[in-house]
């Protein structure tokens, strides 16, 4: 039973940290965007 449990939540867990991490990189590329944006385009380079 242990091992059943766990082969149906790794799934999950993975699905849940692609998730996260698509969040992540979508919210720091739009930041980093808007940084750009005010700054100007002269740090965009460095």
């Amino acid at each position: 039973m242990k091992t059943s449990t766990s082969a149906q939540q790794l799934p999950l867990i993975k699905r849940i940290g692609q998730l996260a991490y698509r969040m992540l990189e979508s919210m720091t590329e739009s930041s980093y965007q808007g940084f750009i944006a005010r700054q100007g385009y002269r740090y965009a380079y460095i």
